[in-house]
């Protein structure tokens, strides 16, 4: 490759048009409020299941419960956010 030679001309670089640019289409969307996750809830109903069953010997039904009663849970504080 020549010396002296540039890739990339014009005013600034690529990114810097674009970020710059008001009216660009890659604006982010406006500000709306943060909405309550209830996933942390699943698995820790799982892993806490889990836990449960096999110290008293039944693991599966103890994971399983614990699922349903994340996945409850998880349902009530996405009925409760959506207010």
């Amino acid at each position: 490759m020549a010396r002296g030679v540039r890739l990339a001309s014009g005013g600034g670089a690529w990114q810097d048009r674009a970020m710059a640019d008001p009216t660009s289409r890659d604006t982010l969307p406006p500000h709306k409020d943060p909405s309550a996750a209830g996933g942390f809830l699943v698995a820790l109903g799982m892993l806490g299941g889990a836990g449960i069953g096999f110290a008293i010997g039944q693991a599966t039904p103890g994971f399983l419960v614990g699922t349903g009663v994340g996945v409850l849970a998880a349902v009530l504080v996405w009925v409760r956010d959506r207010r």
